[in-house]
């Protein structure tokens, strides 16, 4: 059990996010509290498949990238309204991650990790040699806003509360995922696949099933981020930014979805206050995910205990009731 003042903290502060846009009117920083909840959705997608079901991955912002150009393309070549496009971009992300996913699976740990890597690196150099569909290095200029029920989406406000309203429907649909046999079942492959065989649990299945939730999702993040920017290019879905995932949810706690939400807010607003060292983003996303490791094996919301000595995890639970059936 969440010791009680973590959880009075955390509805405290989930308070505060969705009040806010009542509180003030600063749009600088609803721009950056709105780029730390597109990074939420991706954190928390990939905490499904690292966290919970114990899969390496890191070109999880390939898939990302996937679902933005996918947006863009479907609105600017295909004239598709944003509704339409939103979600098409992440069909398509999952799609490509259900595809992937099943040569990607025979890898293992760290070999699944660098095969991830070098598929994010591939989308990469697609999105800059195709120039007459991606718009090459340049990118993709003059992506239109969003319009959802005839309502056009322009104003950072506006923006804020829209992807504070997808972060908590996609938080909602994984912690119910979590707590299904599904989840127990995810859970059971983590902590031990042989004996998540031993008791029927197709491995398989319940791997790319994972695989095409979280890249759906991405694929969600990619297309709310193009429209949000009107502009993507080829840099804003690198290697980098797959790190920067990684580092989110070791942070706020591999395999704990609030932890998710609060690493990528925090990775977020912090560089923000200190933008002079901006260009060494990516040296302090690496530190982040060593000394995290170090000192906090479990993020900083796992300094409290999960469940009692002696109690089984969800995993071993869903294991333990596979072998009663």
């Amino acid at each position: 059990m969440m010791r009680q003042p973590v959880r009075l903290t955390l509805w405290a502060t989930a308070g505060i996010l969705a009040v806010m846009p009542l509180l003030m009117d600063d749009q600088y920083v609803f721009h950056v509290l709105t780029l730390a909840g597109i990074y939420a959705i991706l954190a928390l997608s990939l905490n499904l498949l690292l966290g919970s079901t114990g899969l390496f991955s890191l070109g999880h912002a390939a898939f990302y990238g996937i679902g933005a150009y996918a947006s863009a393309l479907l609105t600017l070549k295909l004239d598709l309204p944003f509704s339409l496009a939103f979600v098409l971009s992440g069909v398509i992300a999952a799609l490509l991650g259900g595809l992937i996913a099943y040569p990607a699976l025979r890898l293992k740990g760290i070999f699944l990790a660098i095969g991830t890597m070098g598929f994010n690196e591939i989308v990469r150099l697609l999105t800059i040699n195709l120039d007459w569909l991606t718009g090459g290095p340049a990118g993709l200029p003059g992506i239109p806003v969003p319009e959802i029920f005839g309502i056009t989406i322009s104003q950072p406000r506006d923006y804020y509360i829209c992807i504070l309203t997808l972060v908590a429907i996609t938080y909602a649909i994984l912690r119910a995922l979590l707590a299904s046999r599904t989840g127990r079942a995810l859970l059971a492959i983590r902590d031990d696949e042989i004996a998540a065989r031993s008791v029927g649990i197709d491995l398989t299945s319940y791997k790319v099933g994972a695989f095409v939730l979280a890249t759906f999702f991405a694929g969600l993040a990619g297309s709310f981020f193009a429209h949000y920017l009107t502009y993507i290019s080829p840099d804003n879905f690198g290697l980098n930014e797959s790190f920067a995932i990684l580092a989110m949810i070791a942070f706020g706690g591999i395999g704990n979805f609030t932890g998710s939400v609060i690493g990528a807010f925090l990775l977020v607003i912090i560089p923000e206050a200190f933008r002079f060292l901006q260009e060494y983003r990516e040296l302090i996303y690496g530190f982040t995910i060593v000394i995290t490791m170090l000192l906090l094996p479990a993020g900083i919301t796992g300094w409290y205990p999960w469940s009692r000595p002696g109690k089984k995890t969800p995993g071993k639970e869903a294991l333990a009731a596979k072998g009663e059936d």
